[in-house]
């Protein structure tokens, strides 16, 4: 055997292809063709049917969907011209208590219309269907004040007992509010569900910013833990700390309920938040003591959680702080809020402050403090004693019962049951004197609830608190 040359191998290849048979090379090249055709047509032919599948797929949603869509304009129609039997033809439960509950939503509606300005277009905000399940956002206007609902819907194949089948209006399913996600602002996350997406998005940096600010204002000692804030769509709907962390905030979704739709953050939920971050921080900032009421150091907590709101919102609190840090500079807050340990006087409370005592120091100063919220307080406070069974020793508290007649009128106060009724009044204006002997007086001019008259109630200086006169 001998080895042949490359040269020789490729001569005989040509030679072996020019002797193969014409016919039989177009035979197989149209062999070849008609393979490749099938497999074309095979392949089209799948794809026509995935299309078409799909097609109709999307076709039975968008179905689906039109109906949800068309149920819900037949449900506001029926609020709207108040036609209750075609309200509760598109309710539907195996629960009595929600069917009563129902009826009671279409009369709430027809009250409202009758005392207010009520739009029901029966607008789709939002629409998510998951199998069965359907879940709608509706708008709807009140006062000229947009507003979205959130309903939940039932798709039935069977007729049920009313004969009809279809979308139906049923009990919330708070569980089917969408994916949960979280949000990371500085020191503070936020867990929400999808349908809060945007309420999360919009108050992740006002809390990351609060949580910093609100430190740096009070001057802590130490960075606080981070903040954890749970969005969450829970009924009763609560704005609480998690009894299982000192530091998660639980929010209900405003959702749960009518939520305003002209603010992403409603007004009333981010004063309500900001009034707890800054609870949360002077609390913080106290090294974490707690202030029973109705004593002093209560008052001054609530007024530096005030104050502090203030700084986060603009909202109207915190007078009497802010005329504080305009006397004795950026660090009153924090100074006060660390003397909230010890449980401490009014007195001794803003002596740490000042430096010196309230009997010392001089009237044009005590008069330059703004005090109608500390007596605004007070009133308030013997409004709820003299409604509890057990609140007269506290109540004693308030008065100078070195005075003979506040004495009795305290007394006099206790035993009549009218007072207990009595809403407080409403301080307007207080003027700080002292007289010959070095006695300190709080004139208070306020507003009787009962019949608009102006009165005049005297509290007195003594044993480093206010205590009432008359």
């Amino acid at each position: 055997m001998g080895i042949k040359l490359d040269w020789e191998i490729e001569s005989e290849q040509t030679q072996a292809r020019a002797a193969e048979d014409p016919e039989a090379r177009r035979r197989r090249h149209a062999a070849r063709r008609r393979l490749l055709l099938l497999i074309l047509g095979l392949a089209v032919g799948l794809l026509i049917a995935a299309g078409a599948a799909l097609w109709r797929l999307d076709q039975v949603d968008s179905q689906y969907r039109q109906d949800l869509l068309d149920t819900v304009e037949i449900e506001t129609t029926a609020l709207r011209i108040g036609d209750f039997a075609g309200f509760m033809a598109i309710q539907r439960s195996a629960s009595d208590a929600f069917m009563l509950e129902q009826s009671r939503t279409f009369e709430d509606y027809q009250q409202i219309k009758q005392t207010h300005e009520v739009e029901l277009p029966g607008t789709v905000v939002d629409a998510t269907i998951d199998r069965l399940r359907g879940r709608v956002v509706v708008q709807e206007v009140i006062d000229g004040v947009p507003y979205n609902v959130v309903w939940f819907y039932w798709f039935y194949e069977d007729k049920g007992s009313t004969g009809q089948g279809g979308w139906r209006h049923v009990p919330a399913d708070l569980t089917f509010w969408g994916d949960e996600a979280e949000i990371t602002s500085g020191a503070a996350h936020v867990t929400y569900r999808a349908l809060d997406a945007d309420l999360a998005q919009a108050l992740a940096p006002r809390l990351g910013s609060w949580w910093a600010q609100g430190c740096e204002a009070l001057q802590c000692a130490a960075p606080p833990p981070e903040l954890q804030v749970d969005i969450v769509a829970e009924r009763p709907a609560a704005l609480e700390w998690a009894t299982y962390d000192a530091w998660t905030l639980r929010v209900t979704s405003p959702l749960v309920g009518r939520a305003r739709a002209d603010a992403v953050v409603p007004p009333d939920l981010n004063q309500a938040v900001a009034g707890q971050i800054a609870s949360r921080l002077v609390r913080y900032a106290a090294n974490d003591s707690i202030t029973p009421p109705p004593t002093d150091a209560a008052w001054v907590a609530d007024e530096l959680s005030g104050w502090l709101r203030w700084q986060f919102t603009g909202s109207a609190s915190g007078d009497f702080t802010r005329t504080l840090v305009a006397q004795y500079g950026a660090g009153a807050p924090g100074t006060l809020a660390r003397t909230l340990g010890t449980q401490p006087t009014l007195d001794a409370a803003l002596s740490a402050v000042t430096g010196q005592s309230l009997a010392q120091m001089p009237v044009e100063t005590l008069s330059a403090l703004d005090w109608r919220g500390f007596f605004q307080w007070r009133l308030d406070v013997e409004a709820q004693l003299l409604s509890q069974v057990d609140g007269s020793t506290a109540l004693l508290d308030l008065y100078d019962l070195d005075i003979s007649s506040a004495a009795s009128e305290v007394a006099r106060r206790i035993e009549d049951p009218t007072y207990a009724s009595r809403t407080a009044p409403q301080v307007q204006a207080v003027n700080v004197l002292r007289d010959e002997s070095g006695q300190t007086y709080a004139y208070v001019d306020a507003v009787r609830a009962e019949d608009g008259a102006t009165i005049q109630i005297i509290w007195r200086l003594v044993n480093g608190t206010w205590k009432r006169t008359n």
